[in-house]
């Protein structure tokens, strides 16, 4: 058997897949945590456990009806298998469908201001046998989800399924087919509907749009299905190249070139003059003529607006003090329009869209949330940059996060471009206690800044540092690695977490949880292991800062992950975006529901990687070490989970006073990395053997890919 039951007397045992006999502090941490009231079943040690803060980092624990603070951690929301998702093809797809094609795919996103854009995606299972709610809409669709998956509201926030109430505005997702079968899409933020192809072209998926000389930039779609917007089916053409590309398919020439088409496109040239896109267009094409009549006939043209414009001027004013032309002025005034949702006349098209906006907020509502006896596995998306996606039933939710990546090209590509690589790495991506001088505007954007007012009140004046900080990697072993794999792929890698505010989230709840037992008296073998209790105000208050830093630090690795892909696709396919071939998503320090030998329990991993059953899951080594792409499988004694890593094997303190600058440099021969002292405390002999710590967790995962770091650049 892998583990063996640890010889300490305890109220629940402690299973250990150590590869080493716990020293005395970490066989008292254990035996304090499995000594606590509402431990389940027993605690589960990983191979590479060491002392942390309250409980052993590389323990697993689950509970009853409580969580511990100091472990840090947030349940995934989740919809069941046959929730339909929108793609920009045309079509819907179930989401267990999307997970299990393994592939990536376009979708619709929405940001906090309700501009709808398209983005990347990709789906997989996030958890099994989960407990289901259902969210009734006004528009009679139904979704069934996990009681804390986020659903965006109308003002670009996010609230869990169970706090929907009813009556509560989400943010809508509208589409339909227009007359000439091009799917519009409406857009939250104005009402205006805009094609669906060009919101792909504006989202970036085509990259730059081009300019054509003296043509005007259409986009033109290659199998001739106007409602299939996939970003590989749609190709920049200039209007009249379109036109002849058009005129030269002789199967198509009857339809192009008959009086049908004629008068359709007639018609259509007609429509788009009346909308405020056509106007313009058509305006500036206008304007376009009379400056190069202007500048062929110079002398003309001034004589002609010398005469025409005094006969034209008092033709103004003569017709606005006539009685038809107050009488129009009146008519316009007083003009009534309909709104299509109540039937209320409006006054003026403003004041249309004012009531659209401030009576039915371009929304669906919440009729119920209904508590549902089955449970289901369920699957979530991954949009790492705007962190949100449409359903069919028209409503936008809240995504999950990511960690590493396997690129299409092998490792000769970098021959030569490594140290310049790391140094660009180091350029772009802050440091230590660094922060960025500039955020992108999908930083800006991020939905989750408006939460801080929500926050503890002692986080509230840090909302200018955690902008900031996004985008940056902190300190002590976090890191971004470029990797080799055993077949020569090249691997992108990076660790990292909520920086200083979940720090700080994490100590002021920790706090009230020492207060509370101190008020309680209740009396624990350490200060560290203070719990919440489920279903009390501080518990819910401590659930939701732990989504909000969880999910900061989640778009955090997005960010740098998007800088760092750019960097190595620099250097390496002349600054053209790659597809990965693979993308594995895990977090570590974290908590969540589950279910586990038949009950519901907080299962916290604390230095520890879910391991379920197919789940991919990352265990790296140390910076001159192998790691390991794996995945689980789903051992029932461990919780479903392993290892994070290799684990420490000394403190930062002692790896300074035990090794020299020259051991670093030995130890990390062949890797590009700063050999500075500052780094010591880093140095691969502090740490365990990785390939120990690999060798007693065979039974909780495989091995899938075996990598060897080439850069490293530490925290």
């Amino acid at each position: 058997m892998p583990y063996e039951k640890l010889d300490i007397s305890t109220p629940k045992p402690v299973l250990s897949w150590a590869n080493h006999a716990l020293g005395e502090k970490e066989t008292k941490m254990a035996a304090n945590v499995a000594s606590l009231p509402f431990v389940f079943k027993h605690v589960a040690l990983m191979p590479d456990v060491h002392l942390g803060k309250g409980a052993l980092v590389g323990s697993v624990i689950a509970t009853k009806e409580a969580i511990i603070p100091a472990a840090v951690g947030v349940d995934i929301g989740c919809f069941t298998d046959d929730t339909q998702i929108p793609l920009v093809d045309g079509k819907s797809y179930a989401i267990g469908e999307l997970a299990r094609s393994e592939k990536e795919f376009s979708i619709y996103s929405c940001t906090a201001t309700g501009r709808i854009v398209a983005a990347k995606a990709t789906a997989k299972l996030t958890r099994k046998n989960a407990e289901l709610v259902k969210v009734v809409l006004d528009n009679g669709e139904e979704i069934k989800c996990t009681p804390d998956h986020q659903f965006m509201l109308r003002n670009g926030e996010y609230r869990e399924a169970r706090d929907l109430t009813t009556g509560t505005s989400l943010m809508p997702f509208y589409s339909k087919i227009d007359k000439d079968g091009y799917t519009l899409v409406q857009q939250n933020y104005s009402g205006r509907w805009q094609k669906a192809h060009w919101m792909i072209a504006r989202s970036g998926l085509l990259g730059d749009i081009p300019s054509f000389h003296n043509q005007r930039t259409v986009i033109h779609h290659k199998n001739f299905d106007a409602t299939d917007n996939r970003p590989e089916n749609l190709e920049f053409m200039g209007n009249n190249d379109h036109s002849a590309y058009h005129r030269s398919l002789v199967d198509r020439n009857t339809h192009w070139q008959s009086l049908e088409f004629e008068q359709k496109r007639k018609q259509a040239l007609a429509n788009k003059a009346q909308t405020s896109d056509g106007h313009r267009y058509y305006a500036e094409r206008g304007t376009k003529n009379i400056l190069k009549y202007m500048e062929d006939n110079p002398e003309h043209f001034k004589e002609s607006v010398t005469a025409n414009g005094e006969r034209g001027k008092q033709y103004l004013i003569n017709y606005n003090q006539s009685e038809k032309g107050k009488a129009k002025s009146k008519e316009l005034a007083n003009r009534l329009y309909t709104c299509e949702t109540c039937g209320d006349q409006i006054k003026t098209p403003i004041g249309l869209h004012n009531h659209r906006k401030n009576q039915h907020g371009y929304n669906h509502k919440v009729v119920d949330i209904i508590p549902l006896l089955e449970k289901q596995d369920v699957y979530c998306l991954t949009v790492p940059e705007y962190g949100n996606f449409a359903l069919t039933a028209g409503v936008f939710v809240h995504n999950c996060g990511m960690a590493a990546i396997k690129m299409p090209f092998k490792a000769n590509k970098l021959e030569g471009k490594l140290k310049q690589i790391r140094l660009d790495i180091e350029a772009a991506i802050p440091v230590g206690f660094a922060e960025n001088k500039e955020v992108e505007k999908t930083v800006t954007n991020w939905q989750r800044w408006g939460e801080f007012k929500e926050l503890h009140q002692g986080v509230q004046h840090q909302d200018n540092k955690a902008l900031k900080q996004m985008g940056s990697l902190g300190g002590g072993n976090h890191f971004i690695e470029v990797c080799v794999d055993t077949e020569n792929f090249v691997w992108l890698m990076l660790h990292s977490g909520s920086r200083g505010i979940g720090n700080l989230l994490a100590q002021q709840h920790i706090e009230t949880a020492k207060d509370l037992a101190k008020l309680a008296e209740i009396s624990l073998a350490d200060k560290d292991l203070a719990y919440f209790v489920a279903g009390t105000r501080e518990f819910a208050a401590y659930w939701h800062d732990l989504q909000w830093a969880q999910d900061y630090a989640r778009f955090n690795r997005d960010v740098m992950m998007n800088r760092f892909k750019r960097i190595v696709e620099k250097h390496v396919a002349g600054g053209k975006s790659v597809k990965p071939l693979l993308e594995v998503n895990c977090h570590h320090n974290y908590a969540e529901k589950e279910v586990h030998f038949g009950e519901d329990v907080y299962v916290t991993r604390k230095g520890a990687v879910r391991a379920d059953v197919e789940d991919y899951g990352i265990i790296p080594g140390s910076m001159g070490a192998k790691s390991f792409i794996v995945k689980g499988k789903g051992n029932a004694e461990s919780y479903c989970s392993c290892s994070h890593g290799a684990g420490r094997l000394m403190s930062r303190t002692q790896a300074k006073n035990v090794f020299t600058l020259d051991d670093f440099v030995r130890q990390t021969d062949g890797v590009e990395c700063r050999k500075d002292e500052q780094f010591l405390d880093e140095i691969p002999g502090a740490y365990k053997s990785i390939d120990e710590v690999m060798s007693q967790q065979s039974d909780l995962v495989e091995v899938v890919a075996t990598l060897k770091q080439v850069v490293c650049v530490k925290g």
